[in-house]
């Protein structure tokens, strides 16, 4: 359980880091990339973590033993391929785009100068 905890903080951390650094971008565009990659982030980050605590398995083994009862097992057995989605799509696009925010700001902010 400690492991399951901790993974998923260290899993999840960076969607959150993401939406509160947003505000502090100075350019439009790389904000609302941080912004709402992250909040998109979070939802995807949820799906994955949420049944990863509450149940025994993970994203290549069914889940069983749910703290919610059977019926929750199969709720996420059910949903399993949009979880293995979420994970994916977190993985393969939420870093390329906090790395695309994070040159923009960095290209735009190069010319400013300080106050």
């Amino acid at each position: 359980m400690l492991n399951d905890l901790l993974l998923s903080f260290f899993f999840g951390m960076p969607a959150i880091i993401a939406v509160i650094t947003a505000r502090e971008m100075k350019n439009p565009l790389p904000r609302a990339i941080m912004f709402w990659g992250g909040i998109a982030a979070v939802v995807c980050v949820a799906m994955v973590i949420v049944p990863m605590i509450a149940c025994d398995g993970h994203l290549m083994k069914p889940y069983k033993t749910c703290y919610g009862g059977a019926g929750l097992a199969g709720l996420f057995n059910s949903i399993a391929p949009a979880i293995l989605w979420a994970a994916k799509l977190y993985i393969l696009v939420g870093i390329p785009l906090a790395c695309l925010a994070a040159v923009i700001e960095m290209v735009q902010n190069r010319g400013a100068k300080p106050a």
